[in-house]
């Protein structure tokens, strides 16, 4: 505490020796009250007072690189005592060496021996008991931080875990098509490849950008389209209405795409024919607000609670803010909605 005031405070050599006049004017003014000369209170008050600030100093020293545990916390009394003891002969001797022999009063010495041994012992045992309980307070505090630091790096474990496994599910779903359309369609083989080129090497540049704004999420979202369109050709339509004012928004990164995905999927292998997907994006309130529809066959089975891309937005999304609420699903007659509210981080 002593030796922190000193090396984290401004102008702390100020205040300390203000402090210290302040304490050993008392202190003269108190011996002299007493009977004692002022040139022997002078000399008394110093000695024993510098005495003490060493003894603080060492005291917080030995605390600082030793902290008693509750099988050793008679330690936390024993070391102020020994300290008060040795203080208390040694400040007696430099008085009697130090104080001219016309100023120096063996009787008031003599008496007040024992008193300001016990006033010694009390400040150095509270000053020892504020060490330890400064000790606990940091420790306690240290390992909050350890912890907190170990939960955030499991987060971020998962959240890269969770985001190698989406780049591969969609990845792998481009390359059976890919593989399907080379010697059916080989341009829309070679446009495919080109587009999902550019789709993953523009992932990958943004790896290390958690969050990204709208109006780039759009482009990768339009992209994302465009290679779907590719697999299933005239009848997926990806219709995007993005509100005015909103490009600015930010969100994490492969947030939407996994949903779009899922959605694509569970609408065209349930249905014969075209198949219309619209994907809004709008302000709610301060937030961002994503919203999918597509349609889907009830009887199909192909809709049927959360997919893999749903969980693992849903994960995501407890990651990152804590909250389960902010997706959630509806299936209405032919129609399933997905429902993504992303708060924005000041």
């Amino acid at each position: 505490m002593f030796l922190q005031f000193i090396r984290h405070r401004n102008k702390a050599w100020i205040k300390l020796l203000s402090i210290l006049l302040l304490w050993l004017s008392l202190c003269t003014l108190l011996l002299m009250h007493y009977g004692l000369q002022f040139p022997s209170a002078l000399i008394d008050s110093t000695i024993f007072s510098l005495l003490l600030l060493l003894g603080f100093m060492l005291l917080e020293n030995i605390f600082r690189f030793y902290l008693p545990t509750k099988s050793n916390v008679i330690l936390v009394f024993i070391l102020p005592f020994i300290l008060s003891l040795v203080i208390l002969f040694l400040g007696d001797f430099l008085i009697k060496w130090g104080i001219p022999e016309a100023f120096f009063n063996a009787e008031f010495l003599n008496s007040i021996f024992i008193i300001r041994g016990f006033i010694i012992l009390l400040i150095f045992t509270a000053y020892s008991l504020m060490l330890n309980f400064q000790g606990k307070l940091e420790e306690q505090a240290a390992a909050e931080d350890r912890e907190i630091k170990m939960q955030q790096m499991a987060k971020e474990a998962e959240l890269y875990q969770l985001r190698q496994q989406l780049q591969p599910h969609f990845l792998f779903n481009s390359l059976n098509s890919i593989s399907a359309l080379v010697k059916a369609k080989p341009e829309k083989a070679r446009e495919m490849v080109l587009q999902l080129s550019d789709f993953l090497r523009g992932t990958i540049q943004k790896e290390a950008n958690k969050w990204i704004k709208v109006e780039d999420e759009i482009s990768f979202l339009n992209l994302f389209a465009d290679i779907e369109k590719v697999r299933f050709g005239h009848r997926l339509q990806v219709n995007f209405k993005v509100e005015e004012g909103i490009r600015e928004f930010k969100l994490p990164h492969l947030m939407v795409q996994p949903l779009l995905e899922n959605a694509i999927k569970h609408s065209l292998y349930g249905l014969t024919g075209e198949v219309t997907i619209q994907v809004n994006l709008k302000k709610r309130e301060k937030n961002l607000e994503v919203v999918i529809k597509n349609p889907f066959d009830p009887q199909a089975g192909q809709v049927k609670g959360a997919g893999f891309g749903l969980e693992a937005v849903r994960r995501r999304l407890f990651l990152i803010f804590g909250r389960y609420d902010l997706l959630k699903t509806n299936a209405v007659s032919q129609q399933f909605t997905v429902e993504l509210l992303i708060p924005q981080l000041s």
